[in-house]
């Protein structure tokens, strides 16, 4: 059994324009962001963007909780016996 589950999922990226224009009238492109992210392909992407499909593998141990531990030992001469005292009582 694998230690390790798969997500995956789908992005929209869109470029980032720049304010340069080269000498074929291209602008350019100074980054990217993402604009959507479906579990599902979209039928209908947004137009001038990409479509990616991303899968990632994450390790099983990311879902589980937190669970500390401790085992704390408290010496013989840091307690203290207190006695109890029983009383019996007939109730008839």
């Amino acid at each position: 059994m694998s230690r390790e589950v798969d997500a995956t999922f789908y992005a929209q990226v869109e470029p980032e324009w720049g304010n340069y224009i080269d000498s074929d009238g291209n602008r350019s492109i100074h980054g990217a962001k993402v604009t959507t992210i479906t579990q599902k392909r979209p039928q209908r992407p947004r137009g001038g963007t990409v479509l990616v499909k991303l899968t990632i593998r994450v390790p099983q141990a990311a879902f589980q909780p937190l669970r500390p531990e401790a085992i704390v030992v408290i010496p013989e001469d840091m307690t203290a016996v207190t006695p109890v005292e029983v009383v019996a009582e007939d109730p008839t």
